[in-house]
């Protein structure tokens, strides 16, 4: 039996066979639906990356993860819909591909599973995945290389994409006459691009999703924003609508071989509930794109975090599981309060310039009316 030793606020879950603070719990759920509201991804790798950290089985941690991704992936969706924020042909064409991938990145991990080292083989992919792709984004957050939205005249890099042609443009069905395999994504600012693009992303994300418990958003989205040049509030948007089917599909798979633990997933739900209202809500005051280096140092935090956990189920270190729980909790948690900071910031600043610009109106109306009395 797999577990973390803590104080008396511990609590016993039977299915996952692991004893876990319920407020490590809720800290990770808040945490995570900031993120996922502000940055678009699921919060799957710093979700199944917690778990594995808290000494969740790995095979659970992923079932679990996905659960969780579905959750926080709707109610932030929900939001970034009503904002404008989706690009529902793009999604869709991503989920063409994220299905297919789902179930081969499900079939990979249970075979894994089977043979005793899923655990060994996600957590050394996950060390990898997120410290590459995390230094790569805080270097070129360090080195001063913010977005900026890609123009369509010059030979940028997004426009590489765009310009991909896979098969023929256009293809006749029957019943239904010529379909566009080339069409133009209009709230991505994507005047054409090939319809492949986005279904082989999507299998390369479901994939990845599958086999390590996440909604593959921390890929997608760095993905839509650097390599097609979307903008970073439609990136968001459409990345959390195909986390909904990664995370439906991933979870529903895993549950079948009883591989969830619902009271685990429902207690970190209901704290993520309120963190993705917050980060979503953030959006609308603050550019995102010009901390996304944040969500790249998050990115490597979670890497580092899950390598010293790896390292302290290994050798049965008990110290050393705890500063991989601090480490992970406690970078993740400034991020988020970074976030609310400047969502706070915001709101006063604008109920600020509200107040000027009150006062202007009633002066220019007193004027007005000191002029017509003369």
């Amino acid at each position: 039996m797999s577990a973390n030793r803590g104080g008396g606020t511990d609590v016993y879950f039977p299915i996952a066979e692991v004893t876990v603070s319920p407020l490590l719990l809720a800290l990770l759920g808040i945490v995570v639906g900031t993120m996922t509201g502000f940055f678009g991804v699921g919060g799957g790798f710093l979700i199944t990356g917690g778990l594995l950290v808290l000494g969740v089985p790995t095979i659970y941690a992923v079932g679990t993860g996905l659960l969780m991704v579905m959750g926080t992936a709707i109610t932030s969706t929900l939001r970034h819909r009503r904002l404008g924020n989706v690009d529902l042909r793009l999604a869709l064409l991503i989920v063409c591909g994220t299905i297919p991938g789902v179930f081969l990145g499900e079939r990979v991990n249970s075979t894994l599973e089977a043979a005793g080292i899923s655990g060994p083989v996600v957590g050394a992919v996950y060390f990898v995945l997120l410290l590459t792709l995390g230094s790569a984004m805080v270097g070129n957050w360090l080195r001063r290389l913010r977005y900026r939205p890609a123009r369509r005249d010059v030979g940028a890099f997004p426009r590489w994409f765009q310009s991909v042609r896979i098969g023929p443009s256009r293809v006749s069905v029957p019943g239904v006459g010529s379909v566009n395999l080339r069409p133009s994504f209009p709230n991505a600012e994507i005047a054409e691009m090939s319809a492949a693009v986005p279904v082989m992303t999507g299998l390369v994300i479901g994939f990845v999703a599958a086999l390590l418990g996440a909604g593959g958003g921390f890929l997608l989205m760095p993905f839509l924003v650097y390599g097609l040049g979307v903008p970073p509030a439609v990136a968001i948007g459409t990345d959390l609508f195909q986390i909904i089917i990664t995370g439906t599909l991933g979870s529903f798979l895993y549950s079948l071989g009883g591989n969830v633990d619902p009271m685990i997933a429902i207690i970190m739900f209901v704290a993520a509930s309120v963190g993705t209202q917050i980060g979503a809500l953030a959006t609308r005051f603050v550019n995102s794109a010009r901390i996304l280096g944040l969500f790249g140092l998050t990115v490597l935090n979670a890497g580092i975090a899950v390598g010293i956990g790896q390292l302290a189920r290994s050798i049965g270190s008990d110290g050393l599981a705890l500063i991989g729980q601090l480490l992970l909790l406690g970078v993740s948690g400034l991020v988020a309060l970074t976030i609310v900071a400047l969502l706070v910031a915001a709101v006063i600043a604008q109920m600020r310039r509200g107040r000027r610009l009150a006062r202007l109106r009633e002066i220019r109306s007193a004027g007005r009316v000191a002029t017509g009395g003369d």
